[in-house]
């Protein structure tokens, strides 16, 4: 019996133009009355998702921020931070890589250091909470995650990050042209793992869907496991089931048809 419905966000449970499926407040109330919890698992910020569910938010579940950040009945759980040692050094070697818009991340605010018109309209849509600064490394509060976007993709710049520091830190992509250092051993999957021990559910009893690798250790951490239509092919192969892509809302019409919610 399933107790726990896990899903992220963009690329899975939002179309491509960031809208949810009109049929989610009736699939929403349903899983309420079956006693079925619903958790947003994502790399955004904490804000950023409860103003995407700000009429659910109360009753919801939280994974912000990679698994770095989480909200459990109204608790705010600070799951690791990155050192500074490791923060200044990767920042700093993001400096000497062309054209990297880079977003700091603290457990209730996010930073950018740039203001062109892309860098801040997409900050104005992700983060409810941000400033702009000179230089990150003068901030006081720690990361709990820090973003890069390179137009240049993975395969070139990010390659070198992640042989450069993925033995201090948790590296992960999201699509092309986002990468995400968290702390070690930081992700959606052991925030989940971490959810489902205090909630006392099982792997067994967990629904999870996900379309990029940042996804990965989420999809692997639930028996219910759905790859996106739409997803990439290692997410595919891991999971046992299949949802119609995120433009179809396929999250809220596989709920539909798995819990028989007309």
């Amino acid at each position: 019996m399933v107790k726990l419905i896990t899903v992220d966000m963009d690329g899975t449970f939002l179309n491509d133009n960031k809208e949810m499926s009109p049929e989610f407040d009736r699939v929403f109330k349903s899983l309420k009355e079956k006693q079925i919890k619903f958790c947003a698992a994502s790399g955004r910020q904490l804000a950023s998702l409860k103003s995407v569910f700000d009429k659910y938010k109360e009753e919801m579940l939280f994974v912000a921020e990679n698994g770095a950040v989480m909200e459990i009945d109204g608790q705010v759980i600070i799951n690791a931070t990155l050192t500074r040692d490791v923060s200044d050094r990767f920042l700093n070697r993001l400096k000497q890589l062309d054209d990297m818009r880079i977003l700091y991340c603290t457990s209730d605010y996010s930073y950018i250091d740039r203001t062109d018109e892309e860098s801040m309209e997409n900050a104005r849509m992700y983060l409810p909470k941000f400033g702009i600064v000179k230089d990150f490394t003068k901030l006081d509060k720690l990361p709990v995650k820090i973003s890069v976007h390179s137009k240049n993709g993975y395969y070139k710049d990010f390659k070198l990050l992640v042989e450069e520091f993925s033995d201090e830190a948790s590296i992960c992509t999201s699509g092309f042209d986002w990468l995400d250092i968290v702390p070690k051993g930081t992700n959606k999957g052991t925030a989940i793992a971490k959810m489902q021990d205090m909630l006392g559910i099982s792997p067994q009893e967990t629904m999870a869907f996900g379309d990029q690798m940042n996804d990965f250790e989420m999809i692997n951490q639930a028996y219910y496991s759905y790859a996106m239509d739409n997803a990439i092919d290692e997410i595919k192969q891991i999971a046992r089931y299949t949802a119609p892509s995120n433009n179809e809302f396929g999250v809220v019409s596989t709920i539909k048809e798995v819990f028989s919610i007309d």
